[in-house]
């Protein structure tokens, strides 16, 4: 399995590649928070999705968000956020890369993220991010 570092040129291809995961199943979170130094900082995502590539066969996606100095995970009786019905989307820059597993079915913006609002409950925020695809199908 390779990984990919994802970037402004490639990101919009990736999230085509797995239909936005929408309706993808968020199956694990790991968060790696050393003292220092901070870009070792991670969170590692497993979500499976659709991926066009193969037919549309579900696939486990690991997404990781390197350098995270912010992040959010909800969870509650009455909501699980582990199927992310809306998708998820992302923006990655040379400066940051911002992953909102939580985006709503409005327009998006990276700057609403960690905003007061009914959306954008889980996200993390860091330097990089990569994936990749480690099998399937599933679910």
């Amino acid at each position: 399995m390779t990984i990919v570092r994802l970037s402004e040129s490639n990101s919009k291809a990736f999230l085509e590649r797995f239909m936005g995961f929408e309706d993808g199943v968020l199956t694990g979170i790991r968060l790696h928070l050393p003292r220092v130094p901070m870009a070792d900082r991670t969170v590692t995502f497993d979500i499976q999705a659709m991926d066009v590539t193969a037919n549309k066969e579900w696939r486990l996606v690991r997404v990781t968000v390197g350098g995270v100095h912010e992040y959010q995970f909800r969870s509650s009786r009455q909501y699980s956020y582990s199927v992310l019905s809306d998708g998820l989307n992302l923006e990655c820059t040379p400066e940051q890369c911002v992953l909102d597993l939580d985006p709503g079915p409005d327009e998006w913006s990276p700057d609403q993220v960690a905003q007061q609002g009914e959306y954008s409950k889980q996200y993390a925020i860091g330097l990089w991010c990569e994936y990749e695809v480690l099998g399937g199908p599933f679910i």
